[in-house]
């Protein structure tokens, strides 16, 4: 080997360890500096779009082929051989979710007993406690963070990238009292995402990527359960409280190509596949007992380990980006979800006892979005979207803990570089959320003499807001 080789090799491991170093010490800084926490859900379902402010700033419209910053590494990693320069990504979104149910006309069947007067039998009624729910949600930050860097002596053709975000999740709190109280009082769902990624320029017009997805999902459901014999026997009308929770690791992956057929026009395609989770846990009710009666048990309460799967669903993008001027860009969307993986929360209890069942039904849907970017002057940009989302819950399958309707999204965002490698990102979104009733089902006991049976019938208003700030750093 001449000392010429020698030298190019010690250049490309020096440069291969420097990449590794700025990755490693982007993912440190993502650590710190984006704290994973999980909110509730601002798209259709319990996806979380808010993985990227510039993306939030035009709708998400042209995810896929955008490939203007960082977060290409969730939206589409063959992005990243479109930056110019390596890039650290950390931002956060502010979701103020408002929603309000109001009951009209839920009721509660009480089972029939036999007693020396005969056999009593009460007839549905209304559902006690309060007829308008409070608004459930906090306002919640979502952050997330990423790092896209090029590997030295590849020509910028060969990228990796780390991201981190929750793009899944819920957080929702009821009233106890409340009339949906069997269906729902609080409800907890994050999911992590950890993903690192690749990609390569192939040639000048295609670039390919993908990535690993590695998820933590943990969840907890609480609602309360009513007592079967509470309307004949006040003295034992009191609620029992019913607690499920549950973690899990699991691994998908997501891959994406994007196409440049002339200069100024990109076209993307990303894939992200479903995540079958199965959490592990403890389900509970306690609080539920009986009056000595012939035939009945002392208690209907238990606590035991317990399963559930939590199938997260799969997602195909397609994007493009048209240059209409040198100012001037035009973006859109089309992405589909394929919703209808999660079918049901099904708990199986290790005791032996009967499944824990709650009906989801969701079904598959097709979203669209449009957006345009305006670059002011070499420091600023401008933009704006819209996005419709429909609604994966399906009429008889609505619950309170997903009080969704198809979702229309304004938005508004910008850039600016406060120093040559610095950019500071805003967005501000507002989502219009279609009015849709809550129907829904609830049996309890089923297939017992005690089965009791639940209508629920709720109007719901609901909206969100959001306000996203991010920071972006090249080097």
């Amino acid at each position: 080997m001449s000392v010429d080789d020698r030298g190019g090799h010690v250049e490309m491991k020096q440069g291969i360890i420097g990449t590794v170093s700025r990755l490693a010490l982007g993912v440190a800084a993502l650590s710190a500096a984006a704290g994973l926490g999980a909110g509730s859900a601002s798209a259709a379902g319990f996806f979380i779009q808010e993985q990227s402010v510039t993306g939030l700033g035009r709708a998400f419209a042209g995810g896929a082929a955008a490939a203007d910053d960082a977060s290409t590494v969730f939206s589409n990693p063959a992005g990243m051989t479109f930056l110019k320069q390596g890039e650290i990504q950390v931002g956060g979104s502010l979701l103020l979710p408002d929603s309000r149910l109001k009951d009209d006309g839920s009721t509660i069947d009480y089972p029939g007993f036999r007693t020396p007067l005969g056999i009593l039998n009460p007839p549905p009624g209304a559902i006690s406690g309060e007829s308008k729910s409070n608004n459930p949600y906090d306002p919640t930050l979502v952050p997330h963070g990423y790092v896209a860097v090029p590997v030295p002596s590849t020509d910028n053709r060969l990228w990796v990238g780390f991201g981190l975000g929750a793009p899944f999740g819920l957080e929702s709190q009821y009233n106890s009292n409340w009339f949906g109280r069997y269906d729902a009082t609080k409800t907890e769902l994050n999911v992590y995402n950890f993903s690192p990624t690749v990609a390569y320029r192939v040639n000048d017009w295609l670039s390919i990527g993908g990535g690993i997805d590695i998820s933590y999902a943990w969840a907890k459901l609480e609602s309360k359960v009513p007592n079967p014999v509470g309307k004949l026997v006040p003295s034992f009308a009191d609620d029992g409280d019913l607690s499920i929770k549950g973690d899990s690791w699991a691994v998908g992956y997501n891959i994406g190509a994007i196409v440049q057929p002339v200069e100024g026009t990109r076209l993307g395609v990303h894939f992200r596949s479903g995540v079958d989770h199965m959490l592990d846990g403890r389900a509970s009710l306690k609080g539920i007992g009986f009056p000595p009666l012939p035939g009945l048990p002392q208690t209907a309460d238990f606590a035991t380990d317990g399963r559930a799967k939590l199938n997260l669903p799969p997602m195909l993008s397609f994007g493009i980006r048209q240059e209409i001027t040198p100012q001037v860009a035009l973006l859109g969307g089309v992405t589909w979800y394929g919703w209808s993986s999660f079918k049901e929360i099904r708990v199986k209890r290790a005791d032996g006892g009967d499944d824990l069942v709650n009906e989801q039904r969701y079904q598959d849907t097709v979203g669209v979005s449009i957006g345009g970017e305006y670059y002011w002057n070499d420091d600023l940009t401008l933009r704006a979207g819209f996005q419709y989302d429909p609604t994966p819950t399906k009429s008889g399958f609505r619950s309170s803990r997903t009080p969704d309707g198809d979702r229309y999204w304004l938005s508004a965002g910008l850039s600016y570089d406060v120093m040559e490698n610095m950019s500071v990102d805003f967005a501000y979104t507002h989502i219009f959320i279609d009015a849709r009733k809550m129907d829904a089902e609830r049996d309890f006991y089923t297939g017992t003499p005690l089965q009791t049976n639940v209508s629920y019938n709720a109007d719901n208003s609901s909206s969100v807001d959001i306000v996203a700030l991010g920071l972006r750093y090249r080097f």
